[in-house]
């Protein structure tokens, strides 16, 4: 209450900012507390609703609802005291405790007191950014972590939140697999290194790692210049691609960077229909034991140069033509009665003039069956697919490899049977037991006489698990605890 008589109008909340609780507790009295003098029936100087004064000679009549809310407002008050005291107490012990908290050393030189040889990776020709600032607390918990090496986060998404440009890239594009399954530090050195890059081998011997296989290559007749100097990356980007097998740019692109095309048929050269091709439809870019790296696989006319078998005579800046049109071609060889799999109306192939070459190439593949790389065919339309498969495959552990490397052709085949449930090549239960024999010797009851109460259907390996969109590890559909069981078991439960 001021001198002259009248109370004070709380504007706004920043009066109340004061260090001293104490003085909190007496302002925010004086907004409630009625003046001594006040009785039940006497005047009261002015009104303490809002802060407005009152008329001259108006008098305000103190009942017992009145008192009520005097008593009550003196409770809340006592509370709101009781809490800024403590409140005030918390803070200078917090204050204390940061004082003490402080480390004897900033990083990084608290933390090469342990890690000396850390310290000498500062002199290599390449370092990272991170650890030559010394700022060894973006990655690593100086405490504890359920991930080894003491990381603050899984080692992949700690590279890209940093390397942003290439998060985004990993998301449009077809992805190497070793980022599908490993880790970064499996190419890359986190600290420093010899190589650009980090690389923890020189470019031309860390590709081998795993593509072990592709040393066979080596030995064959023809052999492509920069494969055999392990010049990968002159064609192949090592993260992601929207190209098939990782090219850079598309392959017609990739090969006239260095050559123009030289193709010819017979002595007659068909370069002006070549040169907007894909290249790979004829070639490999790796070693062939046919000249002009011709297949490696193909069809035995092609890879003997004998056009002739199903083209019409080629002539300079003409069209080319085949003899007979469509898929009576290739069944003018691979006859029709060898391929009851073979589904005219299928949802497909029945719009193509000649389907046989939705799946197989014409000319030349990398594959026994001249199938085609059927990644970026089948994903062309099973977008949803792909998109339970990328959600599925970042939260489980337990992963397919054929769904990972996105070998649709290792379990699905167009026109396979009408039988077999999604075009799959063999019975589901065989088509797994190829990978996981081991599991299936000690698996639930499966296959003939084992039926599913749900469906009435044959218990195969999809009754349990999902390849595709699973919800649990082991791929399953349900938790394997319980919630998978009572599935069919229920009156067990």
């Amino acid at each position: 209450m001021h001198q002259n008589g009248t109370w004070p109008v709380l504007k706004n909340f920043k009066q109340l900012r004061l260090r001293n609780p104490f003085r909190h507790m007496t302002i925010l009295s004086s907004f409630f507390t009625f003046p001594s003098h006040v009785t039940e029936t006497g005047p009261v100087p002015v009104s303490v609703r809002g802060g407005h004064h009152l008329p001259a000679g108006r008098q305000v009549t103190v009942t017992d609802s009145h008192k009520s809310r005097h008593q009550f407002c003196k409770t809340a008050l006592s509370l709101i005291a009781v809490c800024f005291i403590l409140i005030s107490f918390v803070l200078a012990f917090n204050s204390t405790a940061h004082a003490s908290s402080r480390v004897k050393t900033n990083e990084p030189d608290l933390c090469f007191k342990c890690h000396e040889e850390l310290k000498k990776n500062l002199s290599n020709e390449y370092t990272h950014f991170m650890f030559k600032q010394g700022k060894c607390g973006k990655c690593h918990n100086p405490h504890v972590s359920n991930i080894k090496g003491l990381m603050s986060d899984e080692i992949n998404s700690l590279c890209l939140n940093c390397h942003k440009s290439l998060g985004n890239l990993l998301k449009k594009g077809n992805v190497h697999s070793v980022i599908k399954k490993g880790l970064c530090t499996d190419c890359h050195y986190a600290h420093s290194g010899k190589n650009k890059h980090l690389l923890v081998k020189p470019r031309n011997k860390l590709c081998w790692d795993c593509h072990e296989n592709l040393r066979e290559e080596l030995k064959k007749d023809y052999v492509h210049p920069l494969f055999k100097e392990g010049a990968c990356s002159s064609c192949h980007n090592s993260h992601v691609s929207k190209e098939e097998n990782l090219l850079k740019s598309m392959p017609n692109k990739t090969c006239t960077k260095c050559h123009a095309p030289r193709c010819k048929a017979g002595k007659t050269s068909i370069a002006y229909i070549t040169e907007p091709s894909d290249c790979t439809t004829c070639h490999t870019g790796h070693s062939s034991k046919n000249k002009g790296l011709l297949g490696p696989k193909g069809h035995i006319s092609f890879l003997n140069q004998e056009c002739e078998q199903c083209h019409n005579p080629i002539l300079p800046d003409e069209d080319i033509t085949t003899t007979i049109e469509g898929k009576k071609l290739c069944f003018s060889c691979h006859k029709r009665a060898t391929f009851t799999q073979y589904i005219d109306d299928d949802l497909h192939v029945k719009d193509h003039k000649n389907p046989c070459i939705l799946c197989h190439d014409h000319h030349a593949s990398e594959k026994n069956n001249l199938t085609i790389n059927e990644t970026v065919l089948c994903l062309t339309c099973h977008e949803s697919i792909e998109k339970k498969t990328t959600f599925m495959m970042k939260a489980l552990k337990t992963k397919c490899a054929p769904v990972v490397d996105r070998k649709c052709f290792d379990c699905h085949m167009l026109k396979c049977s009408n039988e077999r449930p999604l075009y799959f090549t063999g019975d589901t239960v065989f088509l797994c037991n190829r990978c996981h024999e081991a599991e299936h010797r000690i698996s639930h009851p499966l296959g003939k006489g084992v039926i599913d109460p749900r469906n009435g259907q044959q218990i195969t390996c999809l009754s349990c698990h999902s390849v595709h969109s699973a919800r649990s590890d082991f791929m399953l559909t349900f938790d394997k605890k319980r919630t998978l069981c009572i599935q069919c078991h229920k009156k067990s439960y």
